[in-house]
């Protein structure tokens, strides 16, 4: 019965965050049509209707300022514009303007997400090679697409590197830099992963050969 306790509780966490539902509508070959068609029940369309203001809504809060440059500099020019209102404009005025700063910027998010949404499902196997391609049409949605698709699905290689880390820096060693700690930790989970292999000594220890991705070196 607590496991059930536990596994529910961890289930209605799920509902918490709308990256949940982020993470399959930003699938490329999965989009907003699967949850349609999986949430098809009444009372499952209301959590269909959630997920995408969730996203929307994420998506404004945290990622609007990552636009394109132009679009930035557009939002600086009407920022700049309200805020150089002459003083006998009324409280009214001010407000008008700032609502209506507010809605533009919505409009060019929604714009965005929209034509995402309107996109048939993709044939790729790989989401992330398909958003690197697709930058500079949807430069917002693929930064939040490449960060949830970061997001490893379980946290045992976080924890083991927590541990690798405890095991370097040691009582002897203290004066490690943290630099030096980062460079020490990604190559060691580099070398496990299979990212880049070491060599041996070669001819009575003047050749050693590196291997870093498909890129070899010699010294």
């Amino acid at each position: 019965m607590t496991a059930w306790q536990k596994l529910n509780e961890y289930y209605t966490k799920l509902g918490d965050s709308p990256l949940f539902a982020a993470s399959i509508i930003l699938h490329p070959s999965l989009g907003m049509n699967y949850l349609e068609v999986n949430w098809a029940l009444e009372e499952q369309l209301v959590w269909v209707r959630d997920a995408k203001i969730g996203l929307s809504d994420y998506l404004d809060r945290w990622y609007h300022c990552n636009r394109p440059v132009d679009e930035q500099q557009k939002m600086i020019m009407d920022t700049s514009t309200s805020l150089s209102v002459p003083r006998t404009t009324t409280e009214v005025s001010v407000f008008k303007q700032w609502i209506k700063s507010r809605t533009a910027k919505t409009t060019v998010m929604g714009s965005e997400l929209e034509r995402y949404l309107r996109l048939e499902p993709q044939e790729t196997e790989d989401p992330i090679e398909w958003w690197m391609a697709h930058q500079g049409q949807f430069p917002m949605i693929s930064q939040l697409a490449l960060d949830i698709l970061a997001i490893p699905a379980m946290a045992t290689d976080c924890e083991r590197s927590f541990s690798l880390a405890k095991l370097t820096l040691t009582t002897q060693r203290l004066s490690m830099t943290t630099e030096t700690l980062e460079k020490l930790q990604c190559l060691k989970n580099w070398v496990r992963h299979g990212a880049v292999k070491l060599g041996a000594t070669i001819g009575g220890g003047e050749e050693v050969q590196w291997e870093i991705g498909d890129v070899s070196m010699e010294a």
